[in-house]
């Protein structure tokens, strides 16, 4: 094709709408024409494809396209658009039946053109486009005042709102078989863009620019359709809550825009027209005319204006279509947002509202504590350490004040309702509230790490240590009133003696002291021993509140000392039934004064100090199984005398006052151990509350049986006829024994023969001779006649 005005022309073309890649080419005008000249055609009808969904009906028309002009790095952004060789304006409005009347304004311009139809055109509905080459190449704030000029020469409300964009691409013709294709041109000078700017006044301010009646409608009307910014969640309703348009211009952009004599429109700063920037919704959007404006054609919240100008390079390879909060910019922006602290608050408070109504039915104001908390420069979110899990504890108002340290039980104490479990009130610490904290902090704070946060429950539990028995005795006063002594007496029947005073008094003052004084020396049970159902295990229980326990039945190990752990006053109920290896457990239980243990998941052992004294109590009245040992047994006898009380009546009234009496009695010197006279008693009790054997008396007997004075030097066949019939007309000198041994017994006691015994015979019979106060153990073996050397005993003459 040969046209008197004719020169190349700089355009960007693509194979498809998607392309990333937009190829500069040079193209004559001429060259243009003829590539316009003949359409793509598809086999369906108009009918069938105006049918179509609008995604098959853009797979259809997208035969390729091309951009007027140069772009930068070949991508097709708005910014990119270095110049601009041709006009291109889509006529999508034009009136039923009227190309002729768009033909005839065209040519009336007086310059090159050259119009073609589109896909959806008919002639009941035309619908064209028009092209027109420049004498010199646009940039990219002259393109727009250009096109909308010429456009209002044309008839500007035949245009599409969106047609003036400079980067906006345009398919090459296509239609559908039975379409009526459109192709026109004039050979005419190219257009003088000069020309057409100096019809403006100041073809820089847009406000002279001509508009479509609904484009400033079309503004207003998608903002007030937008979600208000402030509403929404994350990083962009918590910035917008504290930025709106004005001030997120004032604070990031002032180099940006400029103001206005209008408040509510700006100039984009580095371009050349001016006044733009239209803010819409009282503050919350702007729409940027400006076309080299980054945030151009776009309404923008004070969120995503700061984005675009900050990081909006960041998306600069990003694939077309990547939602907005997948942008390299989002993520940036977030992590600049996020640095303003009164937006990280309310981005803070914002995902604890949201993350406790899975655990609060009301809406719990968190108040504005999360300035304290270190966060990820990252996320926001707070940071995974002790500290702020310590912090959190301390402060979020489901949580504060809520957890405690129970030092007298040595275990974590809830004092309240928590996010997982809703019941008040006060309650041991498990590890079902372990894990319902790790479940809360991971979704409220997304918080994890095991190990930091069994720390912090260490760290505020210990900062908030309380003791229930020691508030309980610090709060009673007592009112003078003599009770303490005479209550084994009064409401057990026991005989009213110093000695049954003494036991009470000490062992309820050891009980004080060891609220007071953890671990201090104390390794003495009173026993109470009589007939069933007078209420001494009644007794114990109401004298112990809530620290009373009977469910010590082990003595060895971690087991009998986690027992203990939390719990006053301990009941040994029947005693009658321990062994005597089970005896000397208990006694070496007693002795202790602290219990060292490593408890379940704990790291280290730790030393327990005994808080907590012990009770025993039987029906039997031989329970002592041990010969000798039971100094740290006080036996007392109950349901000697008619009690005067009732336990089941009247001991709850007196509870707090003997308390209170016990703590004054320990505040002013009790000693915990008996002396002088009640000592010697305990003595008589421990050994009137033995367990004998019917072997004891006939050792004693045989034992106090005088012998010859040559006895020693008796051969064992002399000693057993003496024995059997000497002993009865023997006329000689008798004498006390001076010594005995276990042989001795055994043969000339119980007539058994040596090879017979066994070392459980020898055991008992040993331990029967070491009960005797009057028998002595020789500390190296004797010489016993026929015997030979023996470990024996020293016979007393004297006690």
């Amino acid at each position: 094709m040969i046209l008197s005005n004719n020169k190349a022309l700089n355009i960007s073309v693509a194979g498809n709408r998607k392309a990333t890649k937009w190829a500069s080419s040079q193209m004559y005008w001429s060259e243009f024409i003829e590539r316009i000249q003949n359409p793509v055609r598809s086999l369906e009808t108009l009918a069938e494809y105006l049918k179509y969904s609008k995604t098959q009906q853009d797979d259809l028309k997208d035969v390729g396209g091309f951009v007027g002009g140069l772009l930068k790095d070949n991508r097709r952004y708005e910014k990119n658009v270095l110049s601009r060789d041709l006009i291109a304006l889509d006529l999508d409005n034009i009136p039923a039946e009227g190309t002729n009347d768009v033909l005839l304004k065209i040519k009336g311009l007086g310059c090159a053109y050259a119009v073609y139809s589109t896909r959806k055109h008919e002639p009941v509905r035309p619908r064209l486009r028009v092209i027109i080459p420049t004498d010199r190449p646009l940039t990219l704030d002259e393109y727009e005042p250009v096109a909308r000029k010429i456009a209002e020469m044309i008839n500007i409300s035949w245009c599409d709102p969106t047609t003036f964009q400079a980067s906006r691409l345009m398919y090459w013709p296509s239609c559908s078989r039975d379409s009526q294709y459109i192709c026109v041109h004039e050979d005419k000078p190219f257009l003088d863009a000069d020309g057409i700017l100096k019809l403006y006044n100041d073809w820089k301010n847009i406000d002279e620019w001509p508009r479509l009646e609904a484009e400033e409608k079309n503004h207003k009307k998608l903002a007030d359709k937008q979600q208000d910014p402030t509403e929404k969640g994350g990083v962009v309703g918590a910035f917008c809550k504290v930025y709106d348009i004005h001030s997120a211009i004032s604070t990031f952009l002032s180099d940006v825009y400029t103001a206005t004599d209008d408040e509510n429109r700006y100039t984009f700063a580095r371009g050349s027209t001016f006044g733009g920037g239209v803010v819409y919704g009282n503050g919350l959007f702007l729409y940027s005319n400006h076309a080299t404006d980054p945030a151009g054609h776009k309404l923008c919240n004070a969120f995503d204006l700061v984005r675009i100008h900050k990081f909006g390079e960041l998306d600069y390879e990003a694939k077309d279509n990547t939602p907005t909060n997948k942008l390299p910019s989002y993520t940036a922006m977030a992590e600049f947002v996020i640095q303003d602290e009164t937006v990280l608050t309310i981005l803070n408070k914002q995902r604890y509202e949201i993350a406790t109504s899975d655990f609060s039915k009301e809406l719990v104001d968190p108040g504005d504590w999360f300035k304290l908390l270190s966060t990820s420069p990252q996320t926001g979110t707070p940071a995974k350490t002790i500290d702020n899990i310590v912090i959190i504890l301390e402060h979020d108002p489901l949580l504060a004040g809520k957890i405690a340290y129970d030092e007298f039980a040595n275990r974590g104490l809830v004092l309240g309702s928590l996010p997982w479990n809703n019941k008040n009130g006060k309650r041991e610490w498990t590890d079902t509230d372990d894990a319902g904290f790790r479940h809360y902090l991971e979704k409220t704070y997304l918080i994890t790490g095991k190990e930091k946060i069994f720390d912090a429950i260490m760290i505020v539990a210990s900062k908030h240590s309380i003791n229930d028995i020691k508030i309980y005795l610090n709060g009673l006063k007592w009112d003078g009133v003599k009770r303490l002594d005479t209550i084994l007496t009064d409401y057990l029947g026991a005989e009213d003696n110093a000695y049954v005073r003494a036991v009470i008094r000490k062992s309820l003052c050891a009980a004080v002291a060891r609220v007071y004084s953890p671990g201090i020396k104390y390794d003495y049970m009173p026993i109470f021993t009589g007939p069933q159902g007078i209420g001494k295990s009644t007794f114990l229980s109401k004298l112990g509140k809530s620290w009373y326990s009977d469910s010590l039945n082990t003595f060895d190990g971690k087991e009998a000392a986690e027992v203990i752990q939390g719990k006053w006053i301990n009941e040994l109920g029947e005693l009658n039934g321990l062994s005597k290896a089970e005896t000397n457990a208990v006694k070496q239980f007693l002795s202790k004064t602290d219990d060292v243990y490593r408890e379940a998941y704990g790291r280290r052992t730790v030393s327990y100090p005994r808080r907590c004294v012990f009770f025993g109590t039987t029906n039997d009245n031989e329970f002592l199984k041990d010969r000798t040992g039971n100094r740290r047994f006080w036996p007392v006898t109950v349901g000697v005398i008619p009690p005067i009380k009732s336990v089941f009546k009247d001991l709850d009234a007196e509870i707090d006052q003997i308390w209170a009496e016990a703590t004054a009695q320990w505040q002013v010197g009790e000693q915990l151990f008996l002396t002088g006279q009640e000592l010697e008693q305990s003595k008589i009790e421990q050994e009137s509350h033995r367990e004998t054997s019917i072997k004891e008396g006939i050792i004693r007997e045989f034992i106090e049986k005088e012998v010859p004075e040559e006895w020693n030097r008796y051969t064992k066949e002399q000693r057993l006829a003496y024995w059997s019939f000497e002993h009865k007309t023997y006329d000689g000198n008798l004498v006390k024994r001076d010594r005995i041994c276990v042989a001795e017994i055994w043969v000339e006691c119980f007539k058994k023969d040596m090879s017979n015994i066994k070392r459980y015979d020898s055991i008992e019979i040993n331990s029967i001779l070491a009960s005797f106060a009057d028998l002595e153990r020789f500390k190296y073996p004797m010489k016993f006649g026929d015997y030979g050397n023996q470990k024996g005993y020293r016979i007393r003459t004297t006690l």
